[in-house]
């Protein structure tokens, strides 16, 4: 392991986890690697863009016509499994101890909790020690013994340890303390440092950290572990990181990721210690390594926004029914509005039920969103709302919900059965199943820059089932194990929001505030900190956010990644207090959660500003503006601005209107568009629309469409640009009833790439009335 300091670019629905819910958009920061192969890993970057350059000149001339304002092509999904004839992953060698040590009982001074009864001695050689049972439950709690000669912090520990069963009720493990300080206190936790131990009472490995109390990060089941086994234990000790190996298999990965951590638990004393149990320690050894520092990060230039597609209500449904088009339409719009990252939710039921489809998908989205400059945090768990997914085609949004149709991923089905055979196979257990999930997702992508860091579980304890939250501590340490066994460059992460536990399999700090004032990460740090997801607007009675409020406060500091981007089918629209219990009853005038609309608004411009560094900013979008009188005689509804003119709504209550919260009717409406377009080649150029019902465009004043159907369809006209000149560009649209559809697409068998017509910069961001 080497020293490298990464500076790194920058989810439950939006929850707040209470149980009644009452930066330039030019700026894109790539990861910095001070080691050699993320030199090379740079490089294969460069030549894998240079590559999709190519494919995107192809795509332009196979395509034949494409949006007016996009900026790429959309890659077509190829369905191939990306994991065959994938070269397995090969750690790096380790590296040769500095030292090696063996103990024995004439190393150690104890320090035996006061009254205690228990005994410690030699055992039948010198290299054993034994720690009689106590003679009653009770007695015993937290003895220890520190073998003070030595200060350790890049290092490994092992002996074998034999425990006996509990005395009497209560805890009963004995085991490693390491990086030990302050070990003359009194009491049974009185010092500071990290314990490893093996409890016989509840057959599990156990990990915590004591600063003169206990916490608890994880009690791993083992059932080998039981009174009177013996056990060859491992524990390795490295920057932030714990490893432990029990029997010669990696059973734990811990990276105390907690914020601002003391230095104090970098390094220290070794040592024994038993709570309730009699333990023998044999061949006690010690190798130290030259001292590793774990990466810091940096993710203050993170603009993100987790992504559903707008036409999906949960990551099933997003990945069942994924679309090309949609999501690089989308992430147009992000990338316009100063967007660098999103967040994707991966779904377990997904890869089971349709492992290559699923894969291949998502390596088409992150070709998409590479094409924008936006880098993925892909979420592989989530303990947030449903907990009992199922796949298959979703149910439809319930209208008035929060998030009505959002599922976790595994569920809790699955959770509890996390060691059991699986449904699919019963030679395989869930366990097996879901590392292989996360393992076909991190293989391919082992060193892939367009990754920002895999994220293991959202928001653990969301959900609120306190009997599961071991074991979503053993989902995240597993899914660490499976992420690093399949070779990932990328940092790792779960969020602190309800419990704790995320932040002890993690790589670096997240957090998700969600009131207002606005709150740091705890304890002030910055460093290696993000605000992974953040943004609601509040409702009666509550103090929301603003967009502006979070990039002032997060902005250049945690960086941020608000729930959501879409203001779609997710329903986020409406608040957390809007339950199937206690539905709205109005569509909200401001939507509690997400961005953009579907057609390509912004809720408002002034978030649109803030997003991309203030009102100077000139963004290549076209005025807008909606209008319920589909003659255009009266007044606007609302004006905003659209990258494009590319769009479809559904007939669903609330979506089916292009801005149900500004009270643009779903029906019988027209929309105007304005702006300017510049051709970079001189030439003939073919404008086409297709749409549901009437629409016109004009070019400089010149009438070239007017499509007078109302009926789906497709007109098309053609106009000569001069190369580099402004043009002036209106469109208007009548949608009468149904489903809408309006796209605005350009053609010239000349032009070499979508570059070659471009929206015109506007001379000034409206402000949405």
């Amino acid at each position: 392991m080497v020293l490298a300091t990464l500076a790194m670019l920058s989810a439950c629905g939006g929850n707040d986890g209470s149980s009644n819910p009452a930066t330039s958009a030019d700026k894109q920061v790539n990861a910095i690697d001070a080691t050699a192969a993320s030199s090379a890993s740079t490089a294969s970057a460069a030549s894998a863009a240079q590559v999709d350059a190519s494919d995107v000149q192809k795509e332009f001339k196979a395509a034949k016509a494409i949006p007016v304002g996009m900026k790429t092509t959309t890659p077509p999904l190829v369905i191939a499994d990306p994991t065959l004839n994938l070269a397995p992953y090969t750690p790096p060698a380790a590296p040769s101890p500095v030292s090696t040590t063996t103990l024995s009982f004439g190393d150690f001074t104890s320090y035996l909790a006061p009254g205690s009864a228990s005994t410690w001695h030699p055992g039948s050689n010198a290299s054993t020690i034994v720690i009689d049972a106590p003679p009653a439950n009770g007695t015993g709690a937290g003895d220890k013994a520190v073998a003070l000669a030595g200060t350790y912090a890049t290092a490994s520990y092992e002996a074998d340890l034999t425990v006996s069963a509990p005395v009497g009720t209560g805890a009963a493990n004995a085991g490693f303390i390491v990086r030990t300080t302050n070990p003359t206190a009194g009491g049974p936790d009185s010092l500071t440092g990290y314990y490893v131990g093996l409890d016989t009472g509840t057959h599990t490995v156990v990990v915590g950290r004591q600063n003169n109390n206990w916490t608890n990060f994880i009690q791993y089941p083992v059932a080998s572990v039981v009174g009177g086994s013996t056990h060859h234990l491992k524990v390795t000790t490295s920057g932030n990181a714990i490893l432990v190996d029990l029997d010669g298999q990696r059973v734990i990965s811990v990276n105390d990721a907690t914020n601002a951590l003391p230095a104090t638990f970098q390094k220290g004393s070794f040592g024994l210690r038993r709570f309730g149990v009699g333990a023998s320690f044999s061949n006690i050894t010690i190798h130290t390594y030259p001292t590793v520092t774990s990466p810091a990060y940096d993710f203050s230039k993170v603009v993100g926004a987790v992504y559903t597609p707008s036409n999906a209500v949960n990551a099933i449904d997003f990945w069942e029914n994924y679309d090309p088009e949609i999501v690089n339409r989308e992430l147009t719009y992000a990338q316009t509005y100063g967007m660098n990252t999103i967040a994707v939710y991966l779904h377990y039921l997904v890869w089971a039920n349709d492992r290559v489809a699923f894969l291949s998908k998502f390596e088409n989205l992150l070709k998409i969103a590479a094409r924008h400059g936006i880098k993925v945090s892909p979420i592989f768990y989530d303990d947030c709302w449903d907990a009992n997914p199922q796949y298959g085609p979703q149910a439809a949004p319930v209208w008035g919900v929060h998030n009505s149709r959002w599922v976790q991923s595994p569920g809790t089905p699955v959770e509890q059965a996390y060691f059991q055979p699986s449904a699919a196979n019963s030679s395989i257990t869930y366990k097996q199943s879901l590392a292989s999930y996360i393992t076909d997702f991190v293989a391919p992508h082992r060193n892939d820059p367009r990754i920002i860091f895999w994220e293991t579980m959202n928001e653990p304890g969301c959900s609120g089932n306190g009997s599961l939250q071991n074991t979503r501590a053993v989902l995240m340490n597993d899914a660490r194990i499976a992420i690093l066994n399949a070779g990932a460059t990328q940092p790792i992460n779960a969020p602190q929001v309800q419990e704790d536990e995320g932040s002890y399999f993690s790589d670096f700090y997240a957090f998700h505030p969600y009131g207002n004032p606005y709150t740091g990460p705890v304890n002030g740090s910055s460093i290696s900190a993000l605000n992974s997801e953040t943004l609601q607007r509040g409702f009666e009675g509550t103090a929301g956010q603003t967009m502006p409020g979070i990039v002032a406060n997060y902005g250049g500091s945690t960086g941020f990644i608000v729930w959501e981007l879409m203001i779609g089918r997710t329903n986020t629209r409406f608040h957390w207090g809007q339950v199937p219990d206690a539905p709205a009853t109005v569509e909200p005038a401001t939507p509690f959660q997400g961005t953009i609309y579907p057609d390509g608004h912004p809720w408002q411009t002034s978030e649109t500003q803030a997003l991309t560094g203030g009102f100077d900013v000139k963004l290549p979008v076209l005025q807008v503006a909606y209008y319920n009188d589909p003659t255009f005689a009266a007044a606007p509804v609302k004006t905003s601005i659209t990258p494009l003119i590319d769009f479809d709504l559904n007939t669903e209550r609330g979506t089916d209107s292009p801005d149900a919260s500004a009270g643009i009717n779903a029906t019988n409406y027209g929309v105007r568009w304005t702006g300017a377009i510049k051709a970079t080649q001189e030439g003939n150029y073919t404008f086409s629309i297709d749409s549901d019902n009437v629409a016109r465009l004009w070019i400089n004043g010149t009438r070239v469409i007017d499509k007078t159907s109302t009926a789906q369809g497709t007109a098309s006209g053609k106009v000569h640009l001069a190369a580099n000149q402004r043009a002036s560009i209106k469109v208007e649209y009548v949608h009468g009833s149904g489903a809408a559809s309006m796209h605005l697409l350009w053609s010239n068998p000349a032009a070499k790439s979508p570059d070659t017509l471009k929206i015109v910069p506007s001379d000034s961001l409206v402000t949405s009335s």
